[in-house]
């Protein structure tokens, strides 16, 4: 991996991955999950398939995941840390204060620090918790699809980034189910314990060796973000019983 970029000094105290923080961090962990494993037990079955394609504990992982739900954090989160990963989420560096910030640095939750001066170091934390072999997940598309159909949209460069910056695996991952419970414009829950199904997928690391001789290239993170975008397209369909839209089979210039 690449050298890690240290956090500004006013910065420094935000979140840490020392194996004392790390510990404490998956006790509170372990905590939240229960409560969030009950809420989501109120409303939908959970399955969770493809996990044998999450490296041995103590491997730093960046997991993209598809979004597409407000629950999706929980249904992702959950999928991991009832596998023996503690997740930890991207969440803008401005939410790191009062009441909401101790709890997102109690369970060890990344700042992105969005007003750097320097572009690389908003990846900073994530950095630091990749090289302790923590578990990292973002969302790359940085907020809810806005398709209509809950198709991927436009992903941003920062998960490929990250990867090409620090050689980290990448796990893609999908979901679906979470709508008929959270309906996209609704403020309710649908409370009907057991009868709807929510399933995560976990797939294969995504392979950009190939671009990793290129790595310094700014293209080259385009080349990857669309290719990871192709992927978790084509997950979301075989999840959905979907088919495929054209344009994620379109082979994209320089691939």
């Amino acid at each position: 991996m690449s050298a890690v970029t240290e956090p500004n000094s006013s910065d420094r105290e935000l979140v840490a991955f020392d194996p004392a923080s790390v510990r404490s961090q998956n006790r509170a962990g372990t905590v939240a999950a229960v409560a969030a494993y009950g809420l989501m037990r109120t409303t939908t079955r959970m399955s969770v398939h493809g996990v044998e394609h999450l490296p041995p504990k103590g491997t730093g992982i960046i997991v993209a995941a598809y979004h597409a739900n407000h629950l999706d954090p929980i249904l992702v989160g959950l999928a991991l840390k009832r596998n023996g990963r503690m997740p930890h989420f991207l969440a803008k560096s401005s939410l790191f204060s009062g009441v909401l910030g101790i709890i997102l640095k109690r369970i060890g939750q990344i700042p992105v620090l969005r007003a750097s001066a320097q572009a690389g170091d908003s990846l900073a934390y994530a950095k630091q918790a990749l090289a302790k072999g923590q578990t990292v997940v973002i969302y790359p598309e940085g907020t809810l699809t806005k398709d209509p159909q809950m198709w991927p949209q436009h992903f941003k460069t920062g998960t490929a980034r990250l990867a090409l910056e620090t050689g980290a695996p990448i796990i893609p991952a999908a979901h679906w189910g979470l709508n008929t419970i959270f309906p996209r414009g609704s403020k309710r829950l649908r409370f009907r314990p057991f009868s709807h199904n929510s399933t995560v997928v976990f797939g294969p690391p995504l392979d950009y060796s190939d671009l990793w001789a290129r790595r310094d290239d700014k293209s080259t993170m385009g080349q990857l973000s669309k290719r990871l975008k192709k992927t978790i397209a084509r997950m979301v369909s075989e999840l959905s019983g979907r088919e495929l839209p054209e344009r994620f089979e379109e082979k994209e210039t320089g691939e």
